[in-house]
């Protein structure tokens, strides 16, 4: 074996071992250039082998170093990015008021189309507020689809006061010139379902358009699987009974 393969052997086994465990590369460059000084006669053949050795460790050692900082460094902004797309695609629990700053989020966000499905209605939600940003909403072109109709004992929904205040309300909105379209279903249904422009759609116990006082606890899932959210805007527009005729329906409380 020529001093060339020597070398070669040095630096392999040094950098080898190195990273594994850096004390361990310590050990074997210690090593080599102790065995060095026992069998080179030439001390220009030791010197170089001895910095071959030193310098395989210590650039090995400092490579190594270097690529854990990387490895802990602070994200970019790309990875940041797309941290935040990951945690806003994932499911997630919403409780209590959180309900309320999802609505009024969707409301702000929604581009396309929005599903709101209630067993009951009251002006106490639909208030000013809601109907600001569900008036914005239809301007931008947005189509709102809201279903309500939970039946009694008897099978009938029966409007209250909040209720009938609330429908009229929405007559108002729906009176107005703009490029979305409102939509109110009555039918009987128990269900609580809210569908942003298909992404993501939020299911529990929340009565969407009724509940303004949280006094029992809430709890919904947000959801955001394509065919799940599809399905249940699919089966949140279906009509079912029959399309609210509001003049009609404001008219029987009052």
């Amino acid at each position: 074996m020529t001093f060339l393969h020597y070398q070669l052997v040095v630096f392999v086994s040094v950098l080898c071992l190195t990273r594994i465990h850096r004390n361990l590369g310590m050990v074997v460059a210690l090593g080599w250039a102790l065995w060095s000084l026992a069998t080179l006669q030439s001390p220009g053949y030791i010197a170089i082998q001895t910095l071959i050795v030193w310098t395989s460790w210590y650039g090995t050692w400092c490579f190594l170093k270097q690529k854990a900082r990387a490895g802990h460094a602070p994200q970019t902004a790309d990875h940041q990015t797309a941290s935040t797309r990951r945690k806003a695609t994932s499911n997630a629990l919403v409780h209590n008021r959180g309900h309320h700053e999802e609505l009024t989020h969707a409301l702000q966000i929604v581009r396309k189309e929005l599903v709101i499905v209630s067993g009951w209605l009251s002006d106490r939600v639909v208030n000013d507020q809601f109907c600001g940003l569900l008036a914005n909403a239809l301007d931008r072109g947005v189509n709102v689809h809201i279903a309500y109709g939970a039946s009694d004992r008897d099978g009938q929904h029966r409007l209250s006061e909040t209720a009938s205040k609330a429908l009229a309300r929405l007559k108002e909105i729906s009176k107005r010139s703009c490029k979305g379209r409102l939509t109110i279903l009555q039918r009987p249904t128990h269900e609580k379902c809210l569908v942003v422009d298909k992404k993501y759609a939020i299911v529990g116990s929340f009565n969407w358009l009724a509940n303004a006082h949280y006094r029992d606890r809430e709890t919904s899932l947000k959801v955001h699987q394509r065919r799940v959210v599809v399905e249940l805007a699919a089966a949140c527009r279906r009509e079912g009974t029959r399309r609210t005729d509001v003049d009609s329906a404001v008219s029987e409380v009052a």
